[in-house]
C-alpha cells in the first residue's frame, strides 16, 4: 500500500467514526417531543371507490406555503453541527427548516453511503495497482496517474463530507416525517419529494413500515395538489402513475399507491404538453443534436417527444368518448390549475448551473431528489 492510499485510508475511517460518534443527544432528545402531523381527512387511498375514469380530488387541508414571508435559513455552506439546533428548533413550525433538515440527513447518509464504498473500493484498488506491471518508466508513470487520481476523488469525498461531521445518523422514520411536516405545510419541494415517495429509501423500507403505511393514504392528493400548483414533475408522475402502461415498467411508489385512471392519465399528459415552453416543443433546443439534457447514448431527452408517445398509447386503447372526456379535462384545467412548470436542476453550492432544460421530465415520470438548496424559496 502507498503512503497515499494509507494516509486516504486512515481519513476514511476517521471521517466516518466522526459522522457517528458525537452529537447522539440531539436525536433522543427531540424525537419524543415532535408530535407527527394528523394524516389528511380525506385521504385518496381511504376515500370510496370512485366511477371509472373520474378525477381524484386534490387535498384542501394544505396550506398554500408563502416563500415571501419565511425566514431565511443557515447558509447552505454552513457545518451541520452549528446548525443542527436550530434546525431542529424550527422545524416544528417552519416548513423550509423541516424539508432543509430533512434534505440535510439525507445529504449525510449519502455521504456516509459513499465513505463506506470507498473503503471497499480502497481494497480492490490497492490489489489492482499491485497486479500492475512497472518494469517501464511509462507503466510506472501510468501506475502512479491512477494512484493520484484515487487520491484526488477520496479527498473531494471527505472535503464533502466535513459538513456533516460530528452529525449522527437519523432513523428513517424521523427523516421521513420532516419530509412529511413540511408537505402537509405546502412547502413545494418537499411535497413533491414526499408525494413521490423519494423521502422513503429502498435499503430502509422494512425500518419505517408505520411511514409508509400513512404515505400509503396520503401520496395520491399531495401529489395532486403539487400537481394543481403547478409543479410540472409531480403532473408528470401522476400521468404515468395513472397510465395502464405503467405494468411494463418499473413503478415508483406513487405508482404502487394509485389506481389505474387511463382517462386522467391521457388529460395529465394532455396538459404537461400543452405547457410545454418553446424550448422543449419546437425550438432549435428540441431538435437532435441540439443543447439541452442528453440520454446514456447521446441523443436528447425530448420532452414533447416523450409525451406524444404516452398520447399517442393511451389514446389508441380508449374510445372516442373517453379521449373527449380527457380533453376536456385539461381544457378546464388550462384554466383553474397553475400553469405547470419545473425548476432547472439546481447546481451545488458554489458550483456551475446545470444545462438541462426548465421543463426536462424523466422517462416514467421519476422525479429527481430534491436539493438542500431547494427548501429554501418557492420550491
Amino acid at each position: 500500500m502507498t503512503a497515499t492510499l494509507k494516509h486516504g485510508r486512515t481519513l476514511i475511517w476517521v471521517a466516518a467514526l466522526a459522522a457517528t460518534g458525537a452529537g447522539m443527544y440531539y436525536w433522543g432528545r427531540r424525537s419524543s417531543a415532535e408530535t407527527p402531523p394528523p394524516a389528511l381527512a380525506a385521504s385518496a387511498g381511504e376515500a370510496a371507490p370512485s366511477k371509472a375514469g373520474a378525477a381524484p380530488a386534490a387535498s384542501a387541508a394544505i396550506a398554500r406555503y408563502d416563500a415571501g414571508t419565511a425566514r431565511p435559513l443557515p447558509p447552505i455552506d454552513s457545518p451541520l453541527r452549528l446548525v443542527l439546533p436550530e434546525l431542529q428548533r424550527r422545524a416544528a413550525s417552519e416548513p423550509a427548516a423541516a424539508c432543509r433538515l430533512a434534505a440535510e440527513m439525507e445529504y449525510c447518509d449519502s455521504l456516509r453511503m459513499r465513505l463506506a464504498g470507498a473503503e471497499n473500493n480502497l481494497d480492490m484498488f490497492e490489489r489492482q495497482l499491485e497486479r500492475m506491471p512497472q518494469d517501464t518508466a511509462p507503466q510506472r508513470e501510468q501506475r502512479q496517474r491512477m494512484a493520484e487520481s484515487y487520491q484526488t476523488m477520496t479527498d473531494r469525498l471527505l472535503t464533502q463530507s466535513e459538513h456533516c461531521a460530528q452529525v449522527p445518523p437519523i432513523s428513517a422514520e424521523q427523516r421521513a416525517a420532516y419530509w412529511r411536516r413540511a408537505a402537509l405545510a405546502g412547502q413545494p419541494a418537499a411535497m413533491r419529494h414526499y408525494a413521490s415517495g423519494n423521502a422513503f429509501r429502498y435499503q430502509e423500507l422494512l425500518d419505517n413500515l408505520p411511514g409508509l403505511a400513512t404515505y400509503r393514504g396520503e401520496a395520491e392528493s399531495i401529489a395532486r395538489t403539487a400537481a394543481q400548483r403547478g409543479d410540472a414533475r409531480m403532473l408528470a408522475s401522476l400521468a404515468y402513475a395513472y397510465s395502464p402502461q405503467r405494468d411494463g415498467m418499473r413503478r415508483g411508489f406513487l405508482g404502487q399507491v394509485v389506481r389505474p385512471n387511463a382517462v386522467e392519465s391521457l388529460a395529465l399528459f394532455l396538459q404537461l404538453r400543452d405547457g410545454l415552453p418553446a424550448q422543449d416543443s419546437d425550438g432549435p433546443e428540441a431538435a437532435p443534436g441540439g443543447p439541452g439534457a442528453r440520454g446514456p447514448r447521446g441523443g436528447r431527452f425530448n420532452s414533447r417527444e416523450m409525451l406524444d408517445a404516452q398520447i399517442r398509447a393511451l389514446t389508441r386503447d380508449l374510445s372516442p368518448e373517453q379521449v373527449s372526456q380527457a380533453r376536456e379535462r385539461a381544457a378546464e384545467r388550462a384554466q383553474s390549475w397553475s400553469t405547470p412548470t419545473a425548476p432547472a436542476p439546481p447546481a451545488p453550492p458554489g458550483g456551475a448551473p446545470s444545462n438541462a432544460p426548465p421543463m426536462f421530465l424523466m422517462q416514467g415520470g421519476f422525479v429527481p431528489d430534491v436539493q438542500r438548496q431547494e427548501c429554501e424559496g418557492a420550491g
